[in-house]
């Protein structure tokens, strides 16, 4: 495993980690975006573009219409565009947010 497949693997399973637990667990809707920008900027990946996706895909502005959440994000050492989807769960008018893939996009 080279040393930039490594720190790939080591980020992207932190990521999994925390939304696997209870990160942006029980969030109200306005904070949802700011919940997963925070907890992925504190380990260290700078988040540049959120979109919300409907359960056929088609990309929402409406968090209430939302299924599925991507993000993409850089960091320093890695090539490229991180992007990482997830699921948005609604609860009682609350939403969890739990992984469910990433990838690299390298440019």
């Amino acid at each position: 495993m080279s040393g930039l497949d490594k720190r790939v693997y080591e980020i992207h399973g932190k990521v999994m980690n925390m939304f696997m637990g209870n990160q942006c667990y029980d969030v109200d809707p306005p904070l949802v975006m700011d919940c997963v920008k925070n907890a992925l900027s504190d380990i260290g990946l700078n988040v540049k573009e959120i979109m919300f996706f409907d359960i056929d895909g088609n990309v929402t502005q409406d968090i209430n219409n939302a299924k599925y959440m991507r993000v993409v994000a850089t960091s320093n050492g890695i090539n490229g565009r991180q992007i990482f989807t997830f699921a948005l769960i609604k609860y009682r008018g609350k939403y969890k947010v739990l992984y469910l893939q990433s990838a690299v996009y390298e440019d």
